[in-house]
C-alpha cells in the first residue's frame, strides 16, 4: 500500500512543481500589476499636487499683473487678492527690489502660496484656502551677534571710519552719541582713536548687515578717552551713558542744520544789512546752501506754519509749556507735516532758502524760554536725568558684558 501510494506521488511530483510555478508566476504578476497602479496612482496624485516656484526681484515699472504673466499665473487670482482689502495693499504697490516667491499648480496655474518681502525681516504670506487667500504678515526674528571695530583719524572722522569699513549708518549714530561732548568739526585731531561695538544681523539672502551702535571708546592722542554705552533705564527710555552713569542725551540738537559759518550772531542791537535800522537780532543766522535739511532740534507740535513777512516761509514749533523753537527764510517746507502735527527731534522739517528779508540762503534760528528769546549758542540745555542707583549697578553690568563680547571677539569666538 506504502509502495502503490509513493508511486502514485512520484507520478503526480511534476504536475504539483508545474502548479506551484503557475501559482508563483500568478502572486508575482498580480503584485506587479498592483505595484505599477500603485505607481501610477501616486504618480497622478503628485502630477495633481506638483507645484512650481517662482522667485522675482521687483525693478522699477512692475506691478502684480506683470509678474502673474511672468510665471504664468491666473490673471484672475488677482481679484481673489483684492477681496482681502487694505491687509493686501502692499502687494499692489510694489517697491523695487522687494522679493516676491509665487508657488503655483503646475495644473491650473493657480496660486497656492505668494511671500512678498516687505523688508529685510518683514514678510507677507499669500496661503489659499480653497477659493480664497488668507494674509499673514511674519516678522522674521534674525540671528544676530556683536562685533567691533577700531579705526585712527588721520584725514576725517568720516574719511577714516569709510576707510576701516564702518557703516555710514554706524557712522551717524556715533555723532548723535557723542554730539553734545565732542564737537566733530572742532576737537577731532589727527592720531585720534575710536572704538565701537556694535550688532550684526544675519540676513537670508544678504549675509551680515550691520545694526545698531551698542558702545564707543574715543582716546583723544593717547592722552583722555570717553566711554559712552547704550543702555535702556527702568523707565524704558534708551540713551547713551558715559561710564560713571551720566547721560549724553539732550533734549534738543546743538543745531538745527549742518552750516559753514554763522553770518550774524544773537544780538540786543543789531544794524540790519538790508533795511539799514539798528534793532534786536534775537536768534543766530546759519549759513548753509540753498535746499539744505533743516531738522526739528526737540520734539513737539508745530505751533505755526506759513509766512512771517520778513522772516519769510516760517515754523515755530512748541516743545512744552517752557520752550520754543523758531526757524525762518526757508525755500520751503516738508510737504509731509502741517500746523498742529507732531514732530520728532531729528525730523526734517523744511530746507534753507532766501524768502523774507534775507541777504543770501541761510537759517535764522531762535530759541525762546517761556517765550522769551535767548541766545541759542549759549543756552543751558536741559540734560536728561542721570541713572538711579539700581539702574546704575545694572549700566555696569552692561559695562562688563560689552568688555566681555570684545575679548570673545579678540580671542576668535561669536559674540
Amino acid at each position: 500500500m506504502l509502495t502503490r501510494n509513493n508511486s502514485n506521488f512520484r507520478e503526480l511530483l511534476p504536475l504539483i512543481v508545474i502548479c506551484g510555478m503557475i501559482a508563483v508566476l500568478a502572486i508575482t504578476l498580480v503584485t506587479l500589476i498592483s505595484y505599477k497602479a500603485n505607481i501610477q496612482d501616486n504618480t497622478e496624485e503628485y502630477a495633481k499636487t506638483k507645484t512650481e516656484l517662482y522667485q522675482f526681484k521687483v525693478r522699477k515699472g512692475d506691478n502684480l499683473t506683470k509678474i502673474f504673466h511672468k510665471a504664468g499665473v491666473n490673471v484672475s487670482e488677482i481679484q481673489k487678492l483684492k477681496k482681502l482689502g487694505q491687509k493686501a495693499l502692499p502687494i499692489f504697490n510694489l517697491k523695487p527690489n522687494q522679493s516676491i516667491i509665487i508657488s503655483t499648480n503646475t495644473e491650473d496655474k493657480r496660486c497656492s502660496k505668494i511671500v512678498l518681502w516687505l523688508n529685510s525681516r518683514e514678510k507677507l504670506e499669500f496661503v489659499r484656502q480653497h477659493d480664497h487667500f488668507d494674509v499673514t504678515k511674519i516678522k522674521q526674528e534674525l540671528a544676530s551677534s556683536m562685533n567691533y571695530t577700531k579705526f585712527k583719524v588721520t584725514h576725517s572722522v568720516f574719511e577714516d571710519a569709510v576707510r576701516a569699513g564702518v557703516n555710514k549708518k554706524l557712522i551717524k549714530q556715533v555723532v548723535d552719541a557723542l554730539g553734545w561732548e565732542i564737537d566733530f568739526a572742532k576737537d577731532i585731531r589727527k592720531g585720534d582713536q575710536f572704538t565701537l561695538l556694535f550688532t550684526q544681523y544675519f540676513v537670508p539672502g544678504e549675509g551680515l548687515i550691520t545694526g545698531s551702535l551698542e558702545e564707543v571708546i574715543y582716546e583723544k592722542s593717547g592722552k583722555s578717552s570717553l566711554r559712552a554705552a547704550k543702555f535702556t533705564s527702568s523707565l524704558g527710555s534708551t540713551s547713551f551713558y558715559l561710564a560713571n552713569g551720566i547721560s549724553l542725551a539732550r533734549s534738543f540738537l546743538p543745531s538745527p542744520v549742518k552750516y559753514s559759518k554763522i553770518s550774524s550772531r544773537y544780538s540786543v542791537s543789531r544794524k540790519h544789512p538790508i533795511i539799514g535800522v539798528t534793532r534786536p537780532h534775537r536768534g543766530v543766522d546759519l549759513v548753509a546752501p540753498r535746499g539744505a535739511p533743516i531738522w526739528a532740534t526737540g520734539a513737539g507740535r508745530i505751533a505755526f506754519i506759513g509766512n512771517k513777512t520778513g522772516y519769510g516761509n516760517t515754523i515755530i514749533i512748541q516743545h512744552n509749556y517752557l520752550y520754543k523753537t523758531v526757524y525762518a527764510h526757508m525755500s520751503k517746507f516738508n510737504k509731509k507735516i502741517k500746523w498742529g502735527d507732531k514732530v520728532k527731534q531729528g525730523d526734517i522739517i523744511g530746507y534753507v532758502g532766501t524768502t523774507g528779508i534775507s541777504t543770501g540762503p541761510h537759517l535764522h534760528y531762535e530759541f525762546r524760554v517761556a517765550n522769551k528769546p535767548v541766545n541759542p549758542m549759549t543756552v543751558k540745555i536741559p540734560k536728561v536725568k542721570s541713572l538711579t542707583t539700581n539702574d546704575y549697578k545694572l549700566f555696569q553690568d552692561v559695562l562688563k558684558k560689552n568688555d566681555d563680547a570684545r575679548l570673545n571677539i579678540e580671542h576668535g569666538k561669536i559674540g
